[in-house]
């Protein structure tokens, strides 16, 4: 098997989520993400097209047994891209003891939804936003699978160069 980027990055997230299923298990043989994220509003194509990505991935985990024998699932909310209803959304998602949130959508919403996890130490993965206000100071609860805009921006300026 070839190891591209994306086999990379999916691989990472499910060892990240074997490594954390003994330190904050849940019970019924499941693996519960929360997923506060824009399903309505003009970010909705970004919380759809990640949740279903996400769901077609871990739909094939769980054909094949799961993550150690847990089914995966998401549990997911629409926060409209609205920081304040993010809030109110991951406050659900930790009171329903949700192994990590994943997938928000978007810098407004994380950072808001990060400090809230962090204090409670539950794992946030794969937020999709490269702000380097997530990233800075170093966040031991934050798992970023995107570049941050920095690296994004060094890059493009790397291969305009490059192209003359």
């Amino acid at each position: 098997m070839t190891l591209t980027r994306r086999t990379f990055s999916i691989s990472s997230g499910a060892a990240l989520l074997a490594g954390f299923t003994t330190a904050r298990a849940q019970s019924d043989g499941k693996i519960i993400l929360g997923q506060s994220a824009a399903f309505t509003g003009p970010a909705a194509q970004l919380g759809i097209q990640f949740y279903q990505g996400a769901k077609l991935y871990f739909d094939r985990a769980n054909a094949q047994g799961g993550m150690g024998r847990q089914q995966i699932e998401i549990l997911r909310l629409d926060d409209g891209y609205e920081p304040a209803r993010c809030a109110e959304n991951t406050q659900k998602l930790m009171a329903n003891d949700v192994f990590a949130l994943f997938g928000y959508i978007g810098t407004p919403t994380s950072a808001v939804a990060l400090p809230m996890a962090t204090r409670e130490k539950i794992p946030f993965i794969a937020p999709f936003t490269g702000a380097m206000a997530l990233r800075e100071p170093f966040n031991r609860y934050a798992f970023h699978i995107r570049a941050s805009y920095n690296d994004e921006t060094a890059l493009i300026v790397k291969q305009l160069t490059n192209m003359g």
